[in-house]
């Protein structure tokens, strides 16, 4: 979707958005709930890639 991952602009987004999202769900409902919903659909797919990236775990091992 953006291209090379090591690219700058793609770090960036990629940091931002949770980032974004944290924001979110600190604010008054029912912007909370936005934030904190999204926060429960991205966790478990950020684990994931995590463990694949760096553990070799799961379908984002390398």
């Amino acid at each position: 979707m953006f291209g090379d991952p090591s690219t700058l602009t793609s770090r960036i987004i990629l940091l931002l958005g949770p980032i974004y999202l944290v924001y979110m769900a600190l604010q008054p409902p029912p912007t909370r709930w936005v934030g904190l919903a999204c926060l429960a659909v991205l966790t478990p797919f950020a684990v994931g890639w995590l463990l694949g990236r760096y553990a070799d775990v799961g379908p984002w091992a390398e």
